[in-house]
């Protein structure tokens, strides 16, 4: 009987002991479980930034149409999911964070987060002693919150030795980076704010300087390259300030998200960046290939352009990486292709947009695979931008100088008698257009010439135009200009100002031609002479006729001559 209930007293004190153990197990589980998912406690001290690792950081829920209360917001909460990274991601996310202000004093703290895409972001501060306090909207529609290019801030007043739990909730289309948490000092904060958005602001209005000096040249020039040079510096500047988020901060709008501009925006830069190569280069005279490629590229960005509006943002964002994957090597390969061809527009092109495209390059890139970085990557590229888009307005500078040379040269061409090197007829008619006042006219022919041709040959004769068009020249000094207006004639063009001066000129320019011709004599053109007539406008009514009487006595001066 005793071994019995001794048997009985052991069972029940073995299940006491099983009861009491897997009671402490499930306890010490609980208490391991609230220690995993139990929020870190950021203390905020002197440190002027605090960086929170996104690891972990953030929970996945439902869209919203806009920004939640906080009753809705713990609700989201409980039935959220716990995420490893927000990259890549879209949608809506949140989280909380156990804040203490340990600083010993009263202070207002930034929280930064790098995410500029974003549409509505909402926090609420929930102390462990006090109200709940709704903190500023911080997303790009209807933001409320501290102004800072390239992400999205808010402010956060914290007593002394205060402590809770801050809850921030994030929404957009798409996240192309993990959204990092950095938490500032008000002094880090207002000289980080000041560094950026000063940075963004200048960037800005640079190019946005050079694009209105290229239209000024365009309104002047009529060039299409500099209307394509207008559209490359232009689009990019504005899409790139649209991306920033800068645009968003001078215009606070409800309906649309004014970052997502800068995708939008972007084919159409590429188109007309695209027209600026070709016409920069010459390809369409000298590079048949590329400009065909650049004309399909331009036309495919255009259109591309025109209906991503229309498609999901998602789709709009992969199509403007694409873009931007096709034209970095294109641009640069154009660039080093053109340099190899000793075509020195190529310097400045291919400078900037080597900056401009490797940048480009590793902020796709950042796009696809995490790349940790302490700077805002779209701030390097749109600096790089800036860059490349005054190297695009030299290039465009070194084009209009080969274009002056090549007009100088056609102009030259002519207007130049090429053999004395004097003006032709067709520069003495331009001149004779653009006499206003009063004028005198010399018609001069050389005495001798076919015989000289005949005897000596031609390049006898070309030698004697030439010495009597230089001599003529070498002591005009001045009192007219010189034109060769046929096979061995000459016209002298001079302005004069009243009847005194008319016949003080005959008088000089008479005494030139006979020392002229006295000299021609001096070097070897014994026989050759010089034959000339003077008109005055005092003595016609007009151009015609005082060109007529020049020449009659120019002819009745040869004729006394061989008498």
């Amino acid at each position: 009987m005793c071994s019995v209930q001794f048997c009985i007293g052991i069972q029940k004190y073995a299940h006491t002991m099983i009861k009491h153990t897997v009671l402490f197990a499930l306890f010490s589980f609980s208490i391991l479980s609230s220690l995993v998912n139990a929020q870190p406690l950021v203390k905020l001290d002197s440190l002027n930034k605090i960086e929170l690792s996104e690891q972990d950081l953030w929970l996945q829920t439902p869209s919203l149409d806009s920004s939640p209360t906080f009753a809705e917001l713990s609700s989201l909460y409980q039935n959220a999911n716990r995420v490893t990274s927000t990259f890549g991601g879209s949608g809506a996310y949140i989280t909380k964070i156990r804040l203490t202000n340990v600083k010993g004093m009263m202070d207002t703290w930034f929280v930064n987060l790098q995410a500029n895409y974003l549409d509505i972001g909402a926090a609420y501060w929930q102390p462990e002693q006090g109200e709940l306090t709704h903190l500023e909207k911080f997303g790009q529609i209807e933001s409320e919150s501290p102004k800072l290019a390239h992400s999205q801030v808010f402010s956060l007043p914290l007593g002394h030795e205060e402590s809770g739990t801050l809850w921030i909730f994030i929404q957009a289309k798409m996240f192309p980076t993990p959204v990092v948490i950095n938490i500032y000092s008000k002094t880090a904060f207002n000289n980080n704010q000041f560094f950026v958005n000063s940075l963004t602001s200048i960037s800005f209005t640079v190019m946005m300087t050079l694009a209105l000096i290229a239209f000024f040249i365009y309104i002047r020039t009529k060039y299409l390259v500099t209307l394509a040079c207008v559209g490359y510096i232009g689009l990019h500047g504005v899409g790139w300030f649209a991306a920033s988020g800068s645009l968003g901060h001078l215009f606070s709008l409800s309906a649309f998200n004014p970052v997502y501009a800068g995708i939008m925006i972007f084919p159409f830069a590429i188109a007309a960046a695209s027209q600026f190569t070709k016409l920069l280069f010459n390809c369409q005279r000298d590079h048949y290939k590329l400009a065909k490629i650049f004309n399909l590229l331009s036309l495919v960005t255009l259109s591309l352009g025109i209906i991503m509006p229309f498609l999901p943002f998602s789709v709009s964002y992969l199509i403007s990486h694409v873009i931007a994957i096709a034209w970095i090597p294109l641009c640069i390969g154009t660039g080093f292709f053109m340099l190899a061809k000793k075509d020195f527009r190529a310097k400045y092109y291919l400078t900037g947009n080597l900056l401009y495209g490797v940048t480009l390059a590793v902020y796709v890139i950042s796009h696809a695979y995490k790349l940790n970085s302490d700077i805002s990557l779209e701030l390097v590229v749109q600096l790089a931008l800036t860059i490349d888009c005054i190297c695009i307005l030299l290039s465009l500078s070194e084009w209009l100088q080969i274009q002056q040379k090549e007009f100088n040269r056609s102009y030259a061409t002519s207007r130049i008698d090429p053999l004395t090197q004097i003006g032709n007829r067709f520069a003495q008619n331009e001149m004779l257009a653009n006499l206003t006042g009063h004028y005198c006219f010399t018609f001069i022919d050389l005495d001798g010439f076919k015989e000289i041709n005949d005897s000596l040959g031609h390049d006898e004769g070309d030698k004697f135009l030439i010495a009597t068009a230089n001599i003529i020249q070498k002591k005009l000094h001045g009192l007219g200009a010189i034109f060769r207006c046929g096979g061995d004639e000459f016209i002298l063009v001079a302005d004069i100002q009243n009847t005194q001066q008319a016949a003080t000129r005959v008088t000089q320019l008479s005494d030139l031609i006979k020392e002229t011709e006295k000299e021609l004599q001096q070097i070897g053109w014994e026989h050759a002479g010089l034959s000339f007539g003077i008109a005055t406008s005092f003595e016609t009514l007009n151009q015609s006729e005082c060109l007529s009487l020049a020449d009659q006595r120019m002819y009745k001066h040869k004729q006394e001559k061989k008498r």
